[in-house]
């Protein structure tokens, strides 16, 4: 009989290992095997942690665009054509058809982490910056997730966009 046969025949008893018996090849294979399946797992895990940090970072940006553009309507709410210095259209702050440069100062002001090519537009559906008419600012800007910048070459982008409407009361 060879010696690893041998090896093979002898009896353990409550775990305990036997003399003749040879642990260090199972604990490599052991190991091994835990280095494969560590290999397999870890970039799933890692795709699902960056895939998750991109979906906060994406609630984080549409949340704070949403506040800036209602600073940027509260703003227009507040200096309509009665005030001293007012928005809209016959304000010498406003640029025809959509742009007052006063409430885009105003998101901007309030979109701290929106990337610079946020559009701002700022529209009287009324015709008119008076107590009554109603005011509508938008924004929006394109939002690329890390995943796409990595692997797409920036390939996928969302619009994320806000909109906030309000009657001017001065």
């Amino acid at each position: 009989m060879s010696a690893t046969w041998r090896k093979a025949l002898v009896p353990r008893s409550a775990g305990v290992p036997q003399r003749g018996v040879d642990l260090r090849s199972s604990q490599r294979g052991d190991r091994a095997q835990a280095l494969v399946e560590t290999a397999l797992v870890l970039p799933l895990l890692l795709l699902l942690i960056v895939g998750l940090f991109d979906v906060g970072r994406a609630i984080w940006l549409s949340n704070t665009l949403a506040t800036a553009v209602r600073e940027g309507s509260r703003y227009g709410v507040v200096h309509g054509a009665l005030s001293g210095s007012p928005t809209g259209p016959g304000a010498a702050t406003y640029t025809a058809p959509d742009t007052d440069t006063a409430i885009t100062a105003q998101v901007r002001t309030y979109s701290t982490g929106v990337p610079n090519t946020l559009t701002v537009l700022s529209t009287w559906p009324d015709g008119n910056a008076n107590r009554g008419s109603r005011i509508v600012v938008s924004a929006s800007f394109p939002f690329t997730p890390i995943l796409s910048q990595v692997f797409l070459g920036s390939g996928l982008s969302i619009t994320l966009r806000s909109s906030s409407t309000l009657v001017i009361e001065q």
